[in-house]
C-alpha cells in the first residue's frame, strides 16, 4: 500500500496512480487530476485564514454507486474500505453514504486540529448526535458550552487517584460477583463466549460504583437489557431521524420504551440516594454532594440521570467489547497469554488485588491498549464545522460533517509498523514516547477526553487479572472471531474460550 497522502506530498506518481487505478479507484483520482490544486506539489497543513479557504479545493470524493454510496464497499470490507481509500486518496477524502458525506479524516495531525487546536469551531450537532442526545440528554459526551464547562469543573474530581482508590474495592466486588457465567463453563467442562460473559461484568462494575452494591438482579437486567438495545439503536436511529415522526420506524417504539425503563430505574436510584445523605462510596453520592465552586449549585435530578447514563454507556458496552478483543488476541497468541499470566501470578499471587496493585500490572494495561487501538470501539468521532475552514489544503464548508476516523488513525502506517499486528509492546513508555501523541486516541483528546479513561483502563486490567488468577485460559478449535460493525466495534461469532480452573484458586 501507498501511504504518502495526495494532499500533503503534492504530484503523486505516475506508478502511484497506475496502482490506484489498478485497485478501482481510477473515477475518484480522475476527478483529482482535474483540480489542479491538489497536483500543485505544495505542502499542506491542516488549519488556514479565511482567504485561503476560499481559494481551497474540495476533498477527492469516493464514489460509489447511486443513492447508497459506498455504502456496499463498506458492507463488504467494512472499515477496512477507508483504510483503501486513505491508501489510494490520501489522507483526507469525502465518503458518500447515500442519504449523507462525510469528510474523512485520518491522520494525527486532523484529529489535533479539530479535535483540540480549532475546536470551537466543530461541534457536536446533525443526525449522529442527535440519535445519542435520545439516549443520555445533555450529559457530558453531548453538552457544550457553559453547560459543559460547568458539569467537567463538578465531576472531574470525582475521578482524581484518590476518588479511584477509593472504588477499587467496589470495583473488584462487582467483578467477582459478575463471573458467575465463567465459574459455571469452567465447572461444567465446557466452552463459554466471552463476549456474552463480560458485559454481565462490566454492568455489575458500573452499576455498584454508580449506584452501590444494593441494586437487584432485575433492576440490574431491566437497565442492561434496556441500554443493550438503546446502544444497538442508535446508528439506526441517526439515520431514521430525517423521517417525519409520525411515520413508523423500525424499532423507534422499542427504543423509547427502552429508554423510559432506563428513566424509571435511574430516577428511582436517585430518589433513594437522596433519602440517605450520609451513604458514601459510589459515584451517586459523590455527584449528589458535587458543587459548583463557581455558582455554589449542586445537580438537579435531571443532570443526574443525564451524567449517570452518560457514565453507564461508556463503562458499559465500550469496556466489555475492548476486553472481548483482548482476551481473542491473546489466546491467538499463547505466549503473550503465558507471560500475563506470569505478571499477574508475580504481582498477586491468589490474593485479592487492591490499588496499589494497578501499577504492577503494565503488560494488562498494554493488551487492552493494544485491543483498543485495532479494535476501538469509538471507531469514528463526528463533528459538524460551524464555520468554514481548511483541513491540508481542503476547503470544509461551514455545515459540513467530519469524522476523526479512529480506526484508520490507528493504522497509519506513518506511525505504526505492521499496523495490523497485535503488539502489546507497542505501549512501552519508551515507543510511546516517539509516536505522535494523537497516534492513539480510543478515548477523545482535549478537554472532551473521556473523564472516566482511567477509569476504564483500571477495570480491564482487574479483569483480566481476575480471569487469569482463577483459570488457564486456551482457545476453542473451529471458532472463528470476525469483525461486526455496529454503533461500537463487536465480535461476530463471539469469542469462545475454554477454562480449566487453576488448583487452590
Amino acid at each position: 500500500m501507498y501511504s504518502r497522502p495526495i494532499s500533503a506530498a503534492g504530484a503523486p506518481s505516475a506508478e502511484r496512480l497506475g496502482y490506484c487505478r489498478s485497485i478501482g479507484y481510477a473515477p475518484y483520482l480522475d476527478e483529482a487530476m482535474m483540480q489542479p490544486d491538489l497536483l500543485s506539489g505544495t505542502p499542506a497543513r491542516a488549519g488556514g485564514s479565511a482567504g485561503a479557504a476560499a481559494r481551497a479545493v474540495s476533498p477527492p470524493l469516493a464514489r460509489g454507486f447511486p443513492l447508497v454510496g459506498v455504502l456496499p464497499h463498506l458492507l463488504k470490507d467494512r472499515l477496512d474500505y477507508l483504510v483503501s481509500a486513505r491508501a489510494a486518496l490520501g489522507d483526507l477524502f469525502t465518503v458518500d453514504l447515500g442519504f449523507t458525506r462525510i469528510v474523512a479524516l485520518n491522520h494525527p495531525r486532523h484529529a489535533q486540529h479539530v479535535l483540540r487546536d480549532n475546536a470551537r469551531n466543530y461541534r457536536k450537532g446533525g443526525a449522529i448526535w442527535e440519535s445519542i442526545r435520545a439516549l443520555i440528554g445533555d450529559g457530558l459526551p453531548t453538552s457544550e458550552g457553559d453547560l459543559w464547562l460547568r458539569q467537567r469543573r463538578m465531576i472531574q474530581p470525582e475521578f482524581h487517584r484518590d476518588r479511584l482508590a477509593a472504588m477499587c474495592d467496589l470495583m473488584v466486588q462487582a467483578i467477582d460477583d459478575g463471573m458467575a457465567g465463567f465459574g459455571a463453563a469452567a465447572a461444567a467442562g465446557r466452552p463459554v463466549d466471552a463476549e456474552r460473559e463480560l458485559p454481565h461484568i462490566t454492568m455489575k462494575v458500573i452499576l455498584n460504583t454508580m449506584f452501590g452494591s444494593g441494586i437487584t438482579t432485575e433492576e440490574a437486567d431491566a437497565v442492561g437489557g434496556s441500554m443493550q438495545y438503546a446502544i444497538d439503536y442508535m446508528l439506526l436511529g441517526a439515520a431514521l431521524r430525517a423521517l417525519p415522526s409520525w411515520i413508523p420506524a423500525p424499532g423507534r417504539r422499542r427504543f423509547e420504551r427502552s429508554v423510559k425503563t432506563i428513566d424509571e430505574n435511574v430516577f428511582r436510584f436517585i430518589a433513594q440516594r437522596r433519602a440517605q445523605p450520609g451513604r458514601g462510596g459510589d459515584l451517586l453520592s459523590m455527584l449528589l454532594a458535587a458543587v459548583d465552586a463557581e455558582t455554589g449549585e449542586q445537580m438537579s435530578n435531571q443532570q443526574l440521570r443525564d451524567e449517570a447514563v452518560s457514565m453507564f454507556l461508556a463503562g458499559y458496552e465500550t469496556t466489555s467489547v475492548a476486553l472481548a478483543w483482548s482476551l481473542h488476541f491473546l489466546v491467538e497468541n499463547p505466549e503473550l497469554l503465558q507471560a500475563l499470566a506470569a505478571e499477574v501470578d508475580a504481582a498477586l499471587g491468589d490474593r485479592r488485588p487492591g490499588f496499589a496493585d494497578v501499577p504492577r500490572l503494565p503488560l494488562a494495561l498494554a493488551v487492552v491498549q493494544e485491543a483498543l487501538r485495532i479494535y476501538p470501539p469509538a471507531y469514528w468521532i463526528p463533528r459538524t464545522a460551524v464555520e468554514d475552514d481548511e483541513i491540508d489544503g481542503f476547503h470544509i464548508p461551514a455545515g459540513t460533517l467530519v469524522g476523526v476516523m479512529s480506526y484508520v488513525l490507528h493504522r497509519h502506517p506513518d506511525h505504526w509498523e505492521a499496523p495490523t499486528r497485535f503488539d502489546p509492546g507497542r505501549f512501552t513508555p519508551e515507543r510511546a514516547r516517539a509516536r505522535h501523541p494523537l497516534a492513539f486516541i480510543p478515548f477523545g483528546i482535549g478537554q472532551r477526553q473521556c473523564i472516566g479513561k482511567e477509569f476504564a483502563l483500571m477495570e480491564g486490567q482487574l479483569i483480566l487479572a481476575r480471569l487469569l488468577q482463577r483459570y488457564r485460559i486456551s482457545a476453542v478449535p473451529g471458532r472463528t472471531t470476525r469483525l461486526h460493525v455496529a454503533t461500537t466495534l463487536r465480535t461476530s461469532g463471539g469469542v469462545w474460550l475454554r477454562l480449566e480452573p487453576r488448583a487452590g484458586r
